[in-house]
């Protein structure tokens, strides 16, 4: 069996890359099972791989580090369930130091039953353009820390949404990132194109992480300060609305949620919805970096009721984030012909990064 375990900072594009490289591998005749991984719950990701009829279990409430035990048993429940010859693991937008505390106890503790694994780190193209090129990132130092952090440990460096800028410019990234980072290897690719997935997936299936790769040098309380400023909330959302009023409806609170981030002069990690009607499910993303392209991700709806998951990671106060979610949807509701019924919600800030084990 093959492990993948992929990286990268909060909407860098590692769930759409696995979904790809999911159908490819099962186009012949693989079968691939996923482990997602969050602070929170209720994981739009865990939803969306359900719906490709990926097998998929979850590692919540913390890192995979953090929860190197639960990583190991949700990996045998896999495969005991699923029986897969490939398994991506996804760890969470906010993980750094994944090398000491999760590649390598996957390599010393668990030989058995692993015949192959890879590491590869993911990041948005537009963010490390604007690394490179020493602009100002929107996120405060401790969170930049942690992008920097996860860059610096990448043997396998995916640059990830090459067609949301000029070719051009995609080249210079490229090119600058090699110079920058000679040591590494360096895909750029986009996740919706098949020849690029299909170049990354050879990547992963010839190039093992060395037994003597070197261990990245983190400051955790700089790590666990970044984490820490990060706000996350999950919720779940029940709406009632109008005969063909749906699509209108929906657009108009993923808008307003978003807001929520330029109003507070804040930076969104992500935002992720999943909205569930009777004969539909659709996935909106919101990355840090953003352009009015999601409104197109969001088709005409059938029927009146949905169900929205939205997973929210923004740099703002938790107790905060959630009220003026909490007001959004109350706003929404003065429209006397739409409900909406907040069925759970969970907000919070990250707990200061323990790791199960760090092996040197």
């Amino acid at each position: 069996m093959k492990l993948h375990i992929v990286s990268g900072f909060l909407g860098s594009g590692k769930t759409t890359a696995i979904i790809m490289a999911a159908r490819s591998l099962m186009s012949r005749g693989k079968t691939v099972g996923v482990i997602t991984n969050d602070q929170g719950k209720y994981l739009v990701d865990t939803a969306f791989f359900k719906l490709d009829d990926i097998p998929t279990v979850e590692v919540t409430g913390g890192c995979f580090c953090c929860n190197y035990d639960d990583l190991d048993a949700r990996l045998d429940q896999l495969i005991e369930t699923a029986h897969p010859d490939v398994i991506f693991a996804e760890s969470v937008g906010s993980c750094a130091d994944i090398v000491a505390t999760v590649v390598k106890p996957l390599m010393q503790l668990r030989p058995q039953g692993l015949s192959q694994q890879s590491f590869s780190v993911f990041s948005d193209i537009r963010l490390l353009q604007m690394r490179l090129a020493e602009e100002e990132l929107p996120f405060s130092d401790n969170v930049i820390y942690i992008f920097d952090k996860q860059i610096e440990e990448a043997g396998l460096l995916v640059i990830n949404k090459k067609d949301l800028i000029p070719r051009p410019e995609a080249d210079a990234v490229f090119n600058l990132a090699r110079e920058k980072f000679p040591k590494k290897t360096i895909l750029l690719q986009s996740s919706l194109i098949s020849d690029d997935i299909h170049t990354w997936l050879y990547m992963l299936e010839t190039n093992q992480l060395p037994a003597d790769e070197s261990n990245i040098e983190i400051d955790y309380r700089r790590y666990g300060e970044g984490e820490a400023q990060l706000a996350w909330l999950d919720a779940v959302v029940c709406v009632s609305v109008p005969e063909k009023k749906g699509q209108g409806f929906v657009r108009k609170l993923v808008e307003q949620i978003a807001l929520v981030a330029e109003r507070n002069n804040a930076a969104i990690g992500h935002l992720k919805f999943l909205i569930k009607g009777s004969a539909q499910e659709i996935k909106v993303s919101i990355p840090t970096i953003r352009d009015s392209r999601w409104k197109e991700e969001i088709p005409f709806l059938d029927g009146t009721q949905f169900v929205v998951s939205i997973n929210a990671r923004i740099e703002m106060e938790a107790c905060l984030l959630q009220d003026q979610i909490r007001q959004i949807l109350q706003e929404l509701t003065k429209d006397t012909d739409v409900t909406i019924s907040v069925s759970d919600i969970d907000y919070f800030h990250p707990k200061f990064p323990n790791p199960t084990h760090r092996i040197s």
